[in-house]
């Protein structure tokens, strides 16, 4: 009893932070004073991310969904925005789980508004779609999924490096060896070998960002089982969440906090993330935190490999795992109480 009394103590004093990157953020919790200045001082502030909000207003006794997008912005690359990892979050607020779908960045889909389909990745770049931008995203994945997501958080992919850096580095065992180089590109050299070793923020990147072998950044076998990038993310950040929770250096805490107020952007407000954190501050990463994989296939398509999203299997996992409300449904409601 009195073990279980220090652990939860233990937690109070932590801010448990889970970021994603290149890949992906989300907060986890805590208390006190580090946590409200965290829940203050990210605020929506862009005039998007209140148009996308509109009149939505959190169901606290249901679930709620929320969009994490890493985004890479180089400058030096003039490629404009692009969205490296898309992560749906399924919050039960009734039972306490996380779900979360890594989204391929490579899924072909319809885009709304455009009468085409196009990989989903390019809906962030303003230089490539006329209304491109994190209001797109959304709608396109609302469009695929058929449910109503209206919440989002968008990281840039160096605030995970400076995180893990933060932390001094994880612990982790790498599946294989990891080579690639790109000319046009010298950041995204990445040269890792086999076995359990220390990950500092960059070679923690790399890792996350290899996608340059047989299962590229999406798989799954006969089993339903998910190989590739988007699989190795989801491992890295539990790795990387259960880190931070066994932290209890205030400094290191208050480091990370900087990074993710200096590197977020999301339409929550302040009083919802804190009441969030609150009711998932005794989370267990490894039970509570739910991995789904995404119904897709590898196709080509115009001489392009590409995810091609399984419809039927997609709303099977969607109405299991994700559903509160589809958008018909959210639909009929709305006309309901307009009537």
């Amino acid at each position: 009893m009195k073990m279980n009394e220090n652990h939860d103590k233990k937690k109070k004093k932590n801010i448990i932070l889970w970021i994603i990157l290149c890949l992906i953020f989300i907060v986890i919790i805590s208390a006190g004073a580090y946590i409200i200045r965290i829940f203050e001082e990210l605020k929506p502030e862009t005039e998007e991310g209140q148009i996308i909000r509109q009149d939505y207003k959190i169901d606290w006794s249901g679930r709620m969904n929320i969009l994490v997008i890493g985004c890479d912005e180089r400058a030096h690359l003039n490629l404009g925005a692009r969205a490296d990892t898309i992560i749906l979050m399924n919050f039960d607020l009734d039972k306490k789980i996380v779900r979360i779908m890594s989204i391929p960045r490579d899924a072909w889909t319809e885009i709304p508004g455009h009468n085409c389909s196009q990989k989903i990745n390019s809906t962030l770049n303003s230089a490539y779609w006329s209304d491109g931008g994190v209001g797109l995203t959304l709608k396109t994945v609302e469009n695929m999924l058929k449910i109503p997501i209206k919440l989002y958080a968008k990281v840039d992919f160096v605030a995970f490096r400076d995180v893990v850096d933060a932390l001094g580095g994880i612990i982790y065992n790498v599946e294989k060896d990891m080579l690639y180089t790109d000319r046009t590109d010298p950041e995204t050299a990445i040269n890792l070998k086999a076995g359990e070793q220390l990950l500092d923020g960059d070679k923690a990147l790399q890792y996350c960002r290899f996608r340059w072998d047989a299962q590229g950044d999406f798989a799954v076998d006969y089993k339903g089982v998910q190989y590739g990038r988007t699989s190795r993310q989801l491992n890295f950040v539990k790795a990387l969440g259960r880190k931070v929770i066994e932290t209890n250096n205030l400094l290191t805490i208050n480091s990370i906090i900087n990074i993710v107020l200096k590197d977020t952007d999301t339409n929550i407000d302040s009083s919802e993330l804190l009441k969030i954190a609150l009711q998932f501050r005794n989370i267990d990463p490894e039970i509570q935190i739910v991995s789904v994989v995404f119904p897709g296939n590898i196709d080509w398509v115009s001489n392009t490999s590409v995810i091609l999203p399984n419809k039927e299997k997609v709303q099977k996992v969607v109405s299991e795992e994700f559903v509160e409300q589809t958008i018909e449904e959210s639909l009929e409601e709305q006309e309901t109480n307009e009537k």
